[in-house]
């Protein structure tokens, strides 16, 4: 577990915006030379492309290959598929890179496949949990929610999406396989980007299984943590934190954000919390903090941040997903975080940028 809380040093940030933006002004050149009906229809092949990569995720094929290239009729022997049928999934990922096919006909894993398979890099979970019946039929719904302004969770299933999970350990463990994939994604570019040494204390809330708490950590050894959320009967925070070799570092305490929050921390860590919920329930949250954090300390939102011009936006798309699921939730611009965090109290003190589409928004008490 200490290796895999190793962090690793990544490419600065204005490196990989510059390297975007160029990405950007080539992709709108090819799209301004070509037909509009031509490039609509070629985004739209990604419905297609989509339900492969599930599959793949599913059979798991990127762990198989792994051991050696496989032809797609050795594989489906060993996942019990229909051979011919493979063969076509893994020839349409192929084609764009997921996968390669040698020269005998036999499939290897590229660069592209690797996180399909259950490594450190792993996106399986969160190929699984998006992609999967529940959420696909979820977003067939989307026109529901911009018709009414509700989400359509509810509409679909009879009930808000927690209650849902918690009635179904199936889904519930894809969907919370899939936020440790995202948790593990984020902690580079979180400790790349931000300096934690001047912080004692540090409290996560809502940290789920304590990742990202236990690689700071693991990089600050004066530091010492505090992780709060709901009960976890599997014991999986403990277990990552013990095997982290920071069970007399990290003090956990179990409930719920919206009743409290502990005090006398350095600073809270807010991460991927408030765009679960609408503005009453984010005010709900802060207020807590606010009642806990010193006079000094530091309240850190890590979220994404939505751009008010016409760029492409991670945030944008993530949105719709939001939009669907849970009543209010949302991706919001700096100017809608800055008003919330002012209406609970807080100023933001400054941005600082990470290179995925993550933001940490450092906030003091007024």
């Amino acid at each position: 577990m200490k290796n895999d809380l190793r962090v690793r040093k990544l490419p600065p940030v204005w490196f990989i915006r510059g390297l975007d933006a160029f990405r950007t002004a080539l992709i709108r050149m090819n799209r301004r030379l070509f037909p509009s009906q031509v490039v609509l229809y070629e985004q739209f092949q990604n419905f297609w492309l989509l339900p492969c990569l599930k599959v793949a995720a599913e059979l798991g094929l990127a762990d198989i290959l792994q051991e050696g290239p496989r032809t797609p009729e050795e594989l489906a022997v060993q996942v019990g598929a229909d051979p011919g049928s493979l063969a076509r999934v893994l020839r349409a990922l192929a084609s764009q890179g997921i996968f390669r096919r040698l020269k005998d006909g036999r499939y290897t894993n590229s660069r592209l496949s690797r996180p399909l398979g259950s490594g450190k890099d792993s996106v399986r979970s969160m190929i699984l949990h998006h992609l999967g019946k529940v959420n696909w039929n979820l977003l067939g719904e989307l026109s529901y929610s911009v018709r009414t302004g509700k989400e359509a969770f509810p509409e679909l299933y009879g009930k808000e999406v927690y209650d849902f999970l918690s009635e179904r350990k199936d889904e519930f463990n894809i969907f919370d396989r899939s936020m440790s994939d995202l948790s593990r994604m984020s902690v580079d570019p979180i400790l790349n980007a931000y300096d934690f040494s001047r912080f004692s204390v540090i409290a996560d809330i809502g940290g789920g299984e304590g990742m990202l708490l236990s690689a700071v950590l693991s990089v600050y050894p004066g530091t010492r943590g505090i992780l709060l959320d709901l009960p976890d009967p599997s014991g999986k925070a403990r277990e990552l934190i013990r095997k982290a070799g920071l069970a007399e570092r990290i003090r956990m305490v179990e409930g719920s954000f919206f009743d409290l929050a502990p005090p006398a921390a350095d600073a809270y860590i807010l991460k991927n919390v408030l765009h679960n919920w609408g503005e009453e329930e984010c005010l709900r949250i802060l207020g807590k903090i606010r009642e806990s954090i010193p006079q000094n300390g530091m309240l850190l939102v890590v979220e994404m941040i939505v751009n008010r011009d016409q760029r492409p936006s991670f945030a944008k798309m993530i949105d719709i997903q939001m939009m669907v699921m849970n009543h209010g939730a949302r991706e919001r611009t700096l100017g809608e975080f800055e008003g919330l965090v002012t209406r609970a109290g807080f100023r933001l003190v400054r941005v600082v940028p990470t290179i995925a589409p993550l933001s940490i928004l450092e906030c003091k008490r007024r």
